[in-house]
């Protein structure tokens, strides 16, 4: 797979972890305890996130030897793989702890305002900090991808391969997760031709 190609899928996966991390920060500040089915999405987006990511490496290694572009895609992947766990790891305790809010204030349990405020108290500074974390290693995860990506491409094309991946695009039924960056990589040669002509 050409340099430009591993790259612009390097960004796109950046991206797809920059939105859940976007939708992550949505929770806080916490006022009101999340709805648990909202955390739920969360972390079916992150699974599906990590479950990607591993099939990128997977698909790789399965193509040896690796090309230079390749082996860097490979490195950047699975140093990704461990955060994105630590991350669902965090999402867990925030189910966990929406769910023991849950049963601790429904009124079969307790109907005691102070026990009631004392519990969402505690809840919101457990689910602040998970959520706190979580960002945390979502902004690394994202900043590894980019730099692992601007150092594949070649520097005439960084900036238009950097462009191109920044484009909003959210993947539709059936539709993968990298088919931008095969279609991006596809423009440039297109764009590049253009420019030198003029």
């Amino acid at each position: 797979m050409p340099s430009i190609t591993e790259a612009l899928a390097l960004f796109d996966t950046a991206s797809q972890v920059e939105r859940l991390q976007f939708q992550l920060r949505d929770l806080l500040p916490a006022p009101a305890i999340p709805h648990l089915t909202r955390i739920c999405a969360h972390v079916r987006t992150l699974a599906e996130i990590t479950t990607a990511v591993g099939d990128e490496v997977n698909r790789r290694l399965a193509n040896l030897p690796l090309s230079v572009g390749s082996a860097k895609a490979v490195q950047a992947y699975s140093d990704a793989l461990a955060p994105l766990g630590e991350t669902m790891t965090e999402l867990g305790r925030i189910q966990a702890e929406i769910a023991f809010f849950n049963f601790t204030t429904h009124p079969a349990a307790s109907d005691n305002a102070v026990v009631l405020a004392a519990a969402g108290q505690q809840a919101n500074e457990i689910i602040t900090g998970c959520c706190e974390a979580a960002d945390e290693i979502l902004d690394t995860v994202t900043g590894e991808l980019r730099l692992a990506a601007t150092e594949l491409a070649p520097p005439p094309t960084r900036a238009q391969a950097t462009a191109l991946a920044r484009s909003p695009h959210i993947p539709g039924p059936g539709q993968s997760a990298t088919a931008p960056a095969v279609a991006a990589a596809s423009a440039l040669p297109a764009a590049t031709a253009g420019a030198k002509g003029r």
